[in-house]
C-alpha cells in the first residue's frame, strides 16, 4: 500500500479529515483532485506534498488533545519523515514551512 493511501485512511480514522479533497487541499496544498489523480496513476506523495502534509501533521499534533488522535498523528509524522528521508533524502523540513501552514 502506498503511503499516500495509508495516510488518507489514517487521517479519516482519527477524524482529521472526511474527504480526499481535504487531504489534497488542506494537508498537501494541492488542487482538490490531486489525491484522486495520484491514486489513479499509482503514484505516492510528491516531495512538496509530503513536506506540506508533514508540516500540517506537526501543527495538528500540537493542537490535538485526545490520545488516540495524537497517536495517529505521531504515526503519520514518523511515516512521512521516514519516506522523505529514505525516498528523497530530505532529513528535516524547516520551521518556516510549518509557520506558512499555520498562517493559512
Amino acid at each position: 500500500m502506498k503511503l499516500l493511501n495509508y495516510t488518507y485512511m489514517k487521517l479519516i480514522e482519527i477524524e482529521e479529515i472526511e474527504t480526499a479533497e481535504e487531504l489534497s487541499q488542506i494537508w498537501c496544498n494541492k488542487n482538490r483532485n490531486w489525491f484522486a489523480w495520484q491514486k489513479h496513476a499509482g503514484q505516492d506523495f510528491s516531495i512538496d506534498a509530503a513536506i506540506n502534509c508533514l508540516a500540517r501533521t506537526r501543527l495538528r499534533l500540537v493542537e490535538r488533545q485526545d490520545k488516540d488522535g495524537q497517536r495517529g498523528l505521531v504515526e503519520v509524522e514518523q511515516l512521512l519523515s521516514d519516506y522523505l528521508l529514505h525516498k528523497h533524502k530530505v532529513a528535516e523540513i524547516a520551521a518556516a514551512e510549518q509557520e506558512t501552514i499555520e498562517c493559512r
